[in-house]
């Protein structure tokens, strides 16, 4: 019985920046060989116990760091492959952040965002993997800081931390002022937190 393939996922996002700093052929064979690394990497994972870990560790982690050693492997310097591999991972964030603008456009939603919060952080990002800190969840603002994150031990492992630095941003991207409360004056902040938390206050 054949097994099926597996293919890395975020591959479409990469691939759509890697076209715009490499070329349509040279992005192209970039993405099959991180494919290919992707395999490698998913075969040989740590299964971790809690499935929210698996799914951070197969969907976003490896597929990461199978890119970035691609782009090691062919010769680009670390900061650049750093920066391609950032660019890609922000193509994903724009989809999410218009999700996230739409449903922040929305009666209440703010309201609701502070009601469900920490219910949402524990399912998504469980105490095995993180310690979360919360700073303020208030009409003006949602934050948190996070001084153990699982993404960081995973990349350290790899031998990448330099990734967290990306990988962090997403919160931004993604959240920063996206969800304004019905006064205008309230907002969901918490990739600055996360960052200081890991990196102190001039990460």
């Amino acid at each position: 019985m054949e097994q099926s393939v597996v293919e890395m996922p975020k591959a479409e996002y990469f691939e759509q920046a890697l076209r715009r700093e490499l070329g349509e052929a040279r992005a192209q064979d970039v993405i099959r060989k991180a494919g290919e690394r992707y395999r490698s990497l998913y075969a040989e994972r740590e299964q971790y116990a809690n499935r929210t870990l698996r799914k951070h560790l197969e969907e976003r982690l490896l597929p990461g760091i199978a890119l970035y050693q691609t782009l090691l492997a062919e010769q680009e310097p670390q900061e650049r492959a750093a920066q391609l591999f950032e660019q890609g991972w922000a193509e994903w964030g724009k989809v999410r952040r218009q999700s996230m603008e739409q449903l922040g456009r929305l009666p209440m939603f703010y309201t609701i965002l502070r009601l469900i919060i920490k219910t949402v952080m524990r399912l998504d990002y469980p105490p095995e993997g993180w310690e979360t800190e919360w700073v303020e969840i208030s009409g003006k603002e949602v934050s948190l800081n996070i001084s153990k994150c699982f993404y960081l031990d995973v990349l350290n492992e790899y031998g990448a931390p330099e990734l967290i630095v990306p990988y962090c941003k997403m919160d931004d991207w993604i959240y920063d002022g996206a969800c304004q409360s019905s006064s205008g004056t309230g907002r969901a902040r918490w990739g600055e937190a996360m960052r200081a938390a890991i990196f102190g206050s001039s990460g």
